[in-house]
C-alpha cells in the first residue's frame, strides 16, 4: 500500500518544478544548505499536494485515458475520500514547515498551492479555459518556483529585469510542455468536453505552438547576449547541452508529423531521461559562477 502512496504523489513528473525551485534559489545567492533542505521539502510537499488533487478531479476523466487508467486514484487502488485527506495532510505538513523555517514564505506557498487547487477544482476548473489553461501551468510551474526560490535568500526584491532574464525561459517551458501533454489527453478531453487549447486550435497547432516557445527559451539567452543583457561568456554553458538535446528533438520532430498520444509519452520519456542531465549541467554551472 505504501507504494501506491509513492506512486500518487507522482514524483517523475515535477522535476521540472523542483530545477525552477532549484534554479530560483541559485540565481542571485546561495542559501544555507539546511535551510535550502527544509523549504525544498516543504515545496515537496505541496506540489505532491497539488499532483493529488489533479488526479482527485480528474479521475473520471483519467479512467477513460489509456495511459492514466493505471494511476492509484482512477484505477481505484486509493480511494478517492484517502487521497483527498492525504493530499490535506500534505498541505497541513508544509505550510507548519514554512511557518517554523521562514514565515516570510507563507504567502508565496498559499498562492502557488491555491494556483494549483484552481487549476483542476471546480468551479474554476481553469484547465479547462483555452489559452488560460497553459499560462496558468506556466505560472504555477516555472515562475512561483522561481520566486520561491529567489525569496529562500532574501531576492525576491532585487531588479525586476534581471528576474525576468531568469524565469522567462522557465515560464515558456513549462507552458510548452502543458500543451505537449494536452496534445496526449486530446480525445479524452474532447469526449468529456474539458475545453483545453488544444482542443480548441487542433493536436497539430498545439505541437506547432509548444514547439515555437521550447525554440524562444532555448535561444532567449542568445538574444540577451544580442541585446547586453548577458555576458557572451555564459554562451559556453549550452554547448554541451546541444547533444543532450537531439534526442528529444527527434521525439518533437516525430510528435509534429503524428500528434498521438504514443508519441507523447515517447518525448516525455526522452525529455525526462535527458533533460535531468541538462538540469545538472546548469545548476552545476549556475553554482560554479557564483
Amino acid at each position: 500500500m505504501l507504494v501506491e502512496y509513492f506512486k500518487v504523489v507522482r514524483v517523475g513528473s515535477w522535476l521540472g518544478w523542483i530545477f525552477s525551485f532549484s534554479f530560483g534559489s541559485i540565481y542571485l545567492s546561495l542559501p544555507p544548505l539546511e535551510r535550502f533542505l527544509a523549504i525544498l521539502s516543504a515545496f515537496s510537499l505541496a506540489t505532491a499536494s497539488i499532483f493529488i488533487l489533479n488526479q482527485y478531479f480528474d479521475r473520471k476523466e483519467d479512467q477513460e485515458n489509456l495511459f492514466k487508467s493505471d494511476m492509484p486514484i482512477a484505477s481505484g487502488r486509493i480511494a478517492p475520500r484517502t487521497a483527498l485527506i492525504f493530499s490535506f495532510l500534505l498541505i497541513i505538513s508544509c505550510l507548519t514547515l514554512v511557518v517554523l523555517v521562514d514565515i516570510n514564505l507563507l504567502s508565496l506557498f498559499l498562492i502557488y498551492i491555491m494556483f494549483g487547487i484552481a487549476y483542476s477544482a471546480p468551479p474554476f476548473r481553469l484547465k479547462s479555459v483555452p489559452i488560460v489553461d497553459f499560462i496558468v501551468s506556466g505560472i504555477g510551474a516555472g515562475f512561483m518556483p522561481f520566486l520561491m526560490g529567489l525569496e529562500l535568500t532574501n531576492k525576491l526584491g532585487s531588479d525586476i529585469s534581471l528576474i525576468m532574464l531568469g524565469v522567462v525561459p522557465l515560464v515558456l517551458i513549462h507552458c510548452g510542455g502543458h500543451i505537449i501533454q494536452a496534445v496526449g489527453d486530446y480525445e479524452v478531453d474532447r469526449k468529456t468536453r474539458i475545453h483545453t487549447f488544444v482542443v480548441r486550435y487542433g493536436r497539430k497547432n498545439g505541437v506547432v505552438a509548444a514547439g515555437l516557445m521550447f525554440l524562444l527559451a532555448c535561444f532567449s539567452p542568445f538574444i540577451y547576449s544580442v541585446f547586453g543583457l548577458l555576458p557572451y561568456r555564459h554562451l559556453f554553458m549550452f554547448l554541451p547541452l546541444f547533444p543532450v538535446s537531439i534526442p528529444i528533438i527527434k521525439r518533437y520532430a516525430a510528435l509534429l508529423k503524428k500528434p498521438s498520444a504514443k508519441n507523447v509519452v515517447n518525448m516525455q520519456k526522452a525529455a525526462t531521461k535527458y533533460g535531468i542531465i541538462g538540469i545538472a549541467v546548469t545548476l552545476a554551472y549556475t553554482l560554479l559562477v557564483k
